[in-house]
């Protein structure tokens, strides 16, 4: 089983602090967190810091990269078909499939973890692949209720324009806009 990092060693207020320097510094000056660290009473070297100070930054740019896109997805889709949850499960599947390939070209674990680790993925995958057939279902569902109701107003509003002795011009103009349909002007 593979020693663990000093850092996951220290106290977590002392992580916590870690953890903001090098935000702070940009992930930079880790020979001065070495220094820092050394002045706590801390012998951690500066490329475990480097190391973990990496791996920070690439959860970081993960967790903003995966905001991001929940932002760009919220602004360009509408959530009647709930957009959202498909693209936050998405983005879970693609996690727990790094995190296997991950697992494969690390350290060697010992047979019975390999199995412990994919069990856990592969009830999380279920969990997943459930989740994501409901949520289509569900956005299945209300899709054809959003047309039906479209269609309900437009064939009401239809019997009140013929009423109101509008043009077909202009009825088709109104239906086209009730139903989501552009027509050329």
């Amino acid at each position: 089983m593979p020693r663990r990092s000093k850092i996951n060693l220290l106290k977590p207020e002392v992580k916590a602090w870690l953890d903001q320097e090098l935000i702070k510094r940009g992930f930079s000056g880790y020979e001065e967190l070495e220094v820092l660290l050394k002045q706590q009473g801390l012998k951690v070297g500066k490329s475990v810091i480097h190391r973990y100070g990496q791996k920070l930054q690439r959860q970081i740019d993960a967790i903003k990269a995966s905001t991001e896109a929940a932002q760009i997805i919220a602004e360009a889709t509408p959530d009647e078909a709930d957009a959202r949850s498909g693209a936050v499960i998405s983005m879970f599947q693609t996690g727990i499939f790094d995190a296997m390939l991950a697992m494969q070209e690390g350290e060697e674990l010992p047979p019975a973890a390999q199995v412990e680790i994919l069990g856990k993925a592969a009830q999380g995958i279920s969990q997943l692949t459930r989740a994501s057939i409901a949520q289509k279902k569900w956005s299945a569902a209300v899709r054809s209720k959003l047309e039906a109701a479209k269609k309900s107003a437009a064939d009401k509003a239809e019997a009140v324009a013929r009423k109101a002795g509008l043009s077909d011009d202009d009825w088709g103009a109104i239906r086209a806009q009730i139903l989501g349909i552009e027509v050329d002007a």
